[in-house]
């Protein structure tokens, strides 16, 4: 929503450095993405005990209703103390997706965005995945304090305990963020 999405290629993407999704995940078996849930079409949604995905169109609504379905896995996970920082993240993850990430030539309607939250039960964190079909990485901007817009993937930081995204070759990234529970 508020990040500017930039090549890949410019020079401002080194200036951060991000785990890759294998390196975050702590070596987790087969990593945090649920992959059989990741071919969700655009309106539908899939739960397993641990994970809850949604795929949505690439159009502003969708933000509200990514915030309403990490809403939920809060509550239905018992983890209040995580449900602020989520939805602000969950908000500002989808936002850049629907605002930045539409192919050329493919109405926002038809262009997938897809969430996918992860429940770390031992650790007591969520992960929050969001999957759109641009390969171009998010690129953390310095904002003016006047500017309206840049400041997303700084809140982002700020409210997660840790955030990076990964390339799907072919087709698109997923910018993910961990939040909540001890280290």
């Amino acid at each position: 929503m508020n990040a500017e999405l930039v090549s890949s290629g410019v020079d401002s993407e080194a200036s951060w450095s991000r785990p890759s999704l294998s390196e975050a995940t702590g070596g987790l078996l087969g990593g945090w993405w649920e992959s059989t849930l990741g071919r969700l079409d655009v309106g539908e949604c899939a739960r397993t005990r641990d994970t809850v995905a949604r795929a949505f169109g690439a159009t502003p609504d969708s933000v509200r209703t990514a915030r309403e379905l990490a809403a939920g896995a809060v509550e239905e996970w018992a983890l209040a103390e995580v449900g602020d920082d989520l939805r602000l993240i969950v908000s500002e993850l989808v936002g850049n997706a629907c605002r930045h990430a539409v192919p050329e030539g493919r109405p926002p309607e038809e262009t997938r965005v897809l969430v996918q939250l992860r429940y770390l039960r031992v650790r007591r964190q969520i992960v929050c995945m969001v999957a759109d079909q641009v390969e171009r990485g998010p690129v953390k901007v310095e904002a003016h304090h006047f500017a309206e817009s840049g400041r997303g993937l700084g809140l982002v930081a700020a409210f997660s305990r840790t955030w990076g995204w990964d390339p799907v070759r072919g087709e698109g990234k997923i910018v993910w963020a961990v939040c909540g529970g001890e280290g």
